[in-house]
């Protein structure tokens, strides 16, 4: 019976949305048709399209069990639909390989380091314990979601039923992982502590793995010194309990923690790709407007101060690159991408 919840999971929080990012990527240029940005893509366009059906049906007081009905036939769909444009772009417009020289013993050496600091840090996420009393909150709201049939109506310290939880109920990330739990049959404290992490941590270095490739453009062999650098200020960032570092390694599947080290990491790849479009009088392609929309919303499913993050950020890029490149077209597919964060910001300012 665990190794068929464990392949559920990992259906749901890793197949599911390699297909739909598969299909989402192969509309970029055929050398960014990577594993890594279809890993990313795929999990911003999920989370994204579980924000907009689960907030919806939050608020209209549903039940929770009609939630993981609709979104689990959602991703079934989504997934098998990503896979069909994959395939067709695919045979349209093959994938240009870029072959790369071998790497040397010093780069391989490099890169084993990179891995073994890397399961050092799986390793103390799964197997060690941290006391973090918000905890008692985020991993209870998943809990009571999953035991009551119900979002956001009981409450998580004391599991007596209450009004509901306006605030909160606005960024669900813990009803995503209520729902992961519910469709694979594992406890949703295991998803909490041990099996999310063990996706999202690897997800986060993909992302600054990519950032860094773009950073040392024909400097290759730098990325694994890079990678290091970045694992050791995670392993030594625990200066105090509210850094990015700290959040990665002892709460990763709070929404907080997947905001500062996956989603904004993820807009700044975002925006360099949209900058090297600029930079050679291009307008970025409508796929990586899209793919901003999603983020945007994913920020919102995190917390409800990532959307006011993301929109400054946002607007810093559009100032720069107007001012730059005088591109002033861009500044209205930007302002559509900014609309998920004014809808949920107003909806959390006259709401809550």
């Amino acid at each position: 019976m665990l190794p068929i919840q464990i392949l559920v999971f990992l259906f749901f929080a890793l197949a599911a949305p390699m297909c739909v990012g598969a299909g989402a990527v192969s509309f970029l240029n055929g050398q960014q048709r990577n594993i890594a940005l279809m890993w990313m893509s795929g999990e911003l366009l999920l989370l994204a399209a579980f924000q907009a059906v689960s907030v919806p049906m939050i608020l209209a007081g549903c039940l929770f069990s009609e939630l993981v009905r609709v979104f689990a036939v959602f991703c079934v769909l989504a997934a098998v639909g990503g896979m069909a444009v994959f395939a067709y772009r695919k045979k349209k417009t093959p994938v240009l390989k870029e072959v790369p020289p071998k790497p040397g013993k010093t780069e391989k050496a490099l890169w084993i380091a990179v891995g073994v600091l890397l399961l050092a840090q799986l390793f103390l996420t799964a197997f060690l314990a941290f006391g973090d009393g918000d905890d008692a909150y985020y991993m209870a709201v998943s809990t009571t979601s999953d035991v009551f049939d119900s979002m956001y109506r009981f409450s998580p310290y004391t599991g007596s039923s209450t009004k509901m939880d306006i605030r909160h109920s606005l960024s669900p990330f813990p009803i995503y992982i209520a729902f992961l739990s519910r469709v694979s049959g594992l406890h949703a404290a295991a998803i909490f502590h041990v099996a999310l992490p063990l996706l999202l941590i690897p997800l986060a270095y993909v992302i600054y793995g990519m950032v860094g490739r773009r950073l040392l453009k024909g400097k290759r062999r730098q990325l694994p010194v890079f990678m290091l650098f970045v694992e050791l200020l995670v392993m030594w960032g625990n200066y105090s309990l509210y850094t990015a570092e700290t959040f990665l390694i002892t709460r990763t599947s709070q929404g907080k923690a997947v905001l500062g080290n996956i989603i904004i990491p993820a807009l700044f790849l975002l925006l360099y790709m949209m900058g090297e479009r600029l930079a050679e009088s291009k307008m970025p392609e409508a796929c990586l407007w899209a793919l901003l929309a999603a983020l945007i919303t994913c920020a919102c499913l995190c917390s409800v101060l990532g959307a006011f993050l993301v929109a400054i950020l946002l607007g810093a890029f559009c100032f720069c690159a107007v001012l730059s490149y005088r591109k002033w077209k861009l500044l209205l597919p930007a302002a559509a991408s900014l609309l998920p964060a004014v809808v949920f910001a107003g909806m959390y300012m006259f709401l809550a």
